[in-house]
């Protein structure tokens, strides 16, 4: 009986979760299903491993026999931009976004592909893209998020993932958080660009000259997990990314100290 295996991952933070899905007819053969199941299989392993190079190799004999697999194309370019071959993951992503235009997901990694290739005008496209379809709610899964993961990098030795938020809104209303990881891979503590509305309303009424009409405060924060908290900078309104990203690396870096702190005992 022929079969086609359709595979997926999801990835929760910075680690990963493999599994199968439902297996439909198709034209590849029992012999072709067990190889691809036994090729992705250790290539997630490997993954998992951080073998990127190895992974990366098994992904690709696993596509020479099921080209259009949405998992092995997410995986493959997962492998792809841990290795550095940020190119190649670019061009799995676009082929997975080309099979599945609702995969958001797939989106979000490409915008991290392309904020690596310092390709902006790629990102932004994306990043446009991607808000639209979560405005237009067609898609029930992402409706539900709050933010998307639209860069990963490195700075003072940590992993940080750089996280923005679909929509600005609320008192306390932020727009990128900066998750710094430890060496298991879970969040330490949190790095935050916001304008919380009671901060930017005493601003509005002392500041003098009185700021324009829109402009709002910015705060760059330090969230701890033992309940201290840190600023880092205010800016009359809000900054780029490029530029709030900037700030993150040079404090960690140690090269950009608080202007205030709260220490809880």
């Amino acid at each position: 009986m022929k079969r086609a295996l359709f595979l997926f991952v999801v990835l929760v933070g910075s680690g990963f979760a493999f599994g199968l899905a439902a297996q439909q007819p198709s034209e590849f053969t029992d012999e072709q299903t067990a190889k691809v199941e036994e090729l992705f299989t250790k290539a997630n392993d490997q993954l998992a491993a951080k073998q990127f190079e190895e992974a990366l190799g098994n992904y690709r004999s696993a596509l020479e026999i099921m080209p259009d697999d949405p998992a092995i194309l997410y995986n493959g370019g997962f492998a792809a931009m841990l290795k550095g071959d940020n190119a190649l993951a670019t061009d799995l992503w676009n082929k997975l976004k080309a099979i599945d235009p609702d995969d958001w997901q797939v989106r979000a990694k490409l915008i991290q592909a392309y904020q690596r290739l310092d390709k902006t005008e790629e990102r932004d496209a994306e990043r446009v893209e991607l808000i639209d379809l979560w405005k237009s709610g067609k898609i029930k899964e992402l409706t539900e998020q709050i933010e998307f993961c639209r860069d990963r990098f490195t700075a003072g030795g940590r992993d940080i993932l750089a996280f923005e938020l679909f929509e600005f809104k609320g008192p306390r209303g932020r727009r990128y958080v900066f998750s710094i990881l430890n060496d298991k891979g879970e969040e330490d503590f949190q790095i935050s660009l916001g304008s919380y509305d009671t901060t930017n309303a005493i601003w509005q009424e002392t500041t003098k000259p009185k700021p324009k009409e829109g402009v709002r405060l910015f705060h760059l924060d330090g969230y701890y997990g033992n309940g201290s908290h840190a600023t880092f900078g205010m800016f009359a309104g809000e900054p780029r990314y490029e530029a709030t990203k900037q700030m993150v690396i040079d404090i960690l870096n140690k090269k950009s100290k608080p202007i205030s702190a709260s220490i809880v005992n």
